[in-house]
């Protein structure tokens, strides 16, 4: 067993966050010693480490509650799971295109304002006033 201090610690959350996932069920209520600190077991610590790779992999909360009653129910829910995953892939793919066009603008502002010399006005700060199309 495990006080919350410590379990903070080894995962690199801070206790609110703990009290936090146990206040909105993503973690069950954790024991508590007859002083009602909380004694996290290593089942608790599991639970903590789930959360937080599935949030490594940008899934929300309640995409993560979602998993967790996958997790628990009596059979495999293989094609609820796969959608979650799906739709994460999905929304990853047009992150990445996003972040790809986010590259070449910023690229080409940097190279303007590197060969626009001491002009008056900043290629940087002009490129980022210019509005973004809608895709």
């Amino acid at each position: 067993m495990s006080s919350i201090g410590q379990v903070a610690e080894q995962l690199g959350v801070t206790t609110h966050t703990l009290r936090y996932y146990e206040k909105i069920g993503l973690l069950a209520p954790v024991a508590k010693t007859s002083g009602g600190r909380r004694e996290f077991s290593s089942r608790d610590i599991n639970r903590v480490q789930f959360i937080k790779r599935a949030q490594r992999m940008h899934f929300s909360l309640d995409d993560i509650r979602t998993l967790i009653e996958l997790d628990k129910a009596d059979l495999v829910e293989k094609p609820q799971a796969q959608k979650l995953v799906q739709e994460k892939l999905c929304e990853i793919e047009e992150s990445l295109k996003d972040l790809k066009h986010l590259k070449l603008d910023l690229a080409r502002m940097l190279n303007a304002c590197l060969s626009s010399g001491d002009a008056e006005s900043c290629p940087i700060i002009e490129g980022i006033k210019e509005p973004v199309e809608p895709k």
